[in-house]
């Protein structure tokens, strides 16, 4: 059965929102180990990996395998 959708606004926003004005910088925490460093998923050669933004890898984070998302063994099986 084909899927109907329905539109809440009836036209789009008439421009993009201002990137400077008003920002407010929240610092985000890492993920896993709750560091106020902030973190990002990377992938180095097929291994998922949580990195804090310092550049660092997180050493709480479990990586995982990109094709399977089976967890690997620790941060410490990938090279930085």
């Amino acid at each position: 059965m084909p899927v109907t959708l329905f539109v809440s606004r009836p036209a789009p926003l008439s421009a993009p929102l201002s990137r400077t004005d008003d920002a407010v910088v929240i610092p985000s925490a890492c993920q896993a180990c709750r560091a106020s460093c902030g973190s990002d998923w990377v992938f180095v050669d097929g291994v998922g990996v949580l990195t804090h933004r310092t550049g660092e890898l997180c050493s709480v984070a479990v990586p995982f395998d990109l094709e399977t998302g089976q967890p690997l063994a620790s941060a410490g099986a990938v090279a930085a």
